[in-house]
């Protein structure tokens, strides 16, 4: 079956992508000191979270119309999603600006770096678009080219900054600002040179990208919050190199996401081609692939969960040790998220993606609550278990939903 090759060719890349920031970690952790960690953390968190604003996972938009659109249809689709996205880096920027004239810093990361953020999140946008489209070519191979030499750039100029310059914790700031920039230009020609790109608005496409793209930036904020609020609240009430050492393990934690994205990529142009012939036959084929997955996402977790206890003892300086505490919850909490994704994609098909903001925004003002009365309670570990049951209230919250308007055999096969 294609979706199982593709899945393995996506798997494979994705391991080698990943696997490139973990074979590092032990030289981050001895040259950078977790508070170091901890500023570099945030920092990514910053560029995550303005993503959710300036790019409103208009992405999104590209793989729902794929396969329904002619190339020239396709190909004016992405050219008004560039102009949208060039006027809302536009706008961000100018509010970021205003914000910064009163601060010289926001949450230790300097303003100087926070005013480029809009930018990069553009720049990262436009290289997710032409990945979007490798993906539903189903050209996995050079998709995952793309992803490796992405992550080797960065890594090399981060560690050459760090070890012959010792720029600290700017190190990885400016790989990731050069590498950002660098596949911004490869993923525009490559767009161009394969006639991806009308440049013409037309008002009509324009409010269809924005009708299905604006009710997705409460769902990315949230997502966001979820995902990423805990360092904030850490810093606040714990400190800043407990969110080093909190962010170390996190990283464990989240390699299950190698393997949902990994599959995940693959499951969603084979999902929406199967959808468009939604005869019984194809649904209960769809509902075995899904069980399948999750039981593999759990066991996944459960196994990096004991392998991480292992191992973070003898590849971290010792300034780190207690990270291993977090990968456990971090691991489940990620597996659920998991479960969330396999059903995410029923919302965008039926055009509901409306609901992903009241469900993921309910899901983020209860992690918001959550993180601060457990980290107050249990401390720094508080975080992890704040965004397991965060992501159980997310992924509940849109199964109900998918299974009231889009009825699948979920229990009848």
């Amino acid at each position: 079956m294609q979706v199982i090759k593709s899945s393995v060719i996506y798997l494979g890349s994705s391991i080698l992508n990943k696997a490139i920031p973990f074979l590092l970690l032990p030289i981050l952790t001895k040259y950078l000191s977790p508070e170091e960690y901890g500023v570099l953390s945030i920092f990514q968190l910053m560029i995550s979270f303005f993503i959710a604003f300036v790019g409103m996972a208009i992405h999104t938009n590209v793989s729902k119309n794929f396969f329904k659109y002619t190339k020239k249809q396709t190909s004016l689709m992405i050219g008004n999603i560039l102009i949208i996205l060039l006027l809302t880096t536009l706008l961000y920027f100018l509010i970021t600006l205003g914000i910064l004239f009163f601060y010289e810093e926001i949450f230790s990361v300097p303003s100087n770096w926070v005013a480029i953020i809009p930018i990069l999140s553009l720049m990262f946008m436009i290289n997710t678009i032409n990945l979007t489209i490798l993906r539903n070519q189903d050209k996995a191979v050079l998709f995952g080219i793309y992803e490796i030499a992405n992550t080797a750039v960065n890594m090399c100029v981060t560690i050459s900054l760090l070890l012959i310059y010792h720029y600290g914790w700017y190190s990885q700031a400016i790989g990731i600002t050069i590498t950002y920039t660098l596949f911004f230009i490869i993923s525009l020609f490559h767009l161009r040179k394969n006639g991806f790109i009308i440049l013409k608005y037309d008002r009509a496409e324009a409010k269809k990208i924005l009708k299905l793209s604006i009710p997705l930036i409460p769902h990315a904020v949230g997502g966001i919050i979820i995902t990423l609020s805990d360092r904030f609240f850490i810093e606040k009430m714990v400190g800043l190199e407990m969110v080093g050492i909190y962010s170390v393990g996190y990283m464990f934690g989240m390699v299950v996401i190698l393997f949902t994205d990994a599959f995940l990529k693959a499951w969603s142009p084979w999902f929406y081609k199967f959808l468009s012939n939604t005869d019984n036959i194809n649904k209960i084929k769809i509902v075995k692939y899904s069980y399948l997955y999750i039981l593999a996402t759990f066991t996944i977790a459960f196994v990096i969960s004991i392998f991480a206890k292992l191992i973070i003892p003898y590849v971290l300086d010792a300034r780190y040790v207690g990270a291993e505490i977090y990968v456990f919850w971090i691991a489940i909490g990620y597996a659920v998220q998991g479960v969330y994704k396999i059903f995410f994609p029923y919302l965008v098909h039926i055009s509901k993606t409306s609901f992903l903001a009241v469900s993921t925004v309910i899901a983020a003002g209860v992690n918001l609550l959550l993180n601060y009365f457990l980290i107050r309670e249990f401390g720094t570990i508080g975080a992890a278990y704040s965004t397991v049951l965060s992501f159980i209230v997310s992924a509940s919250l849109v199964f109900w939903y998918q299974n009231k308007h889009f009825k699948m055999p979920w229990f009848y096969i």
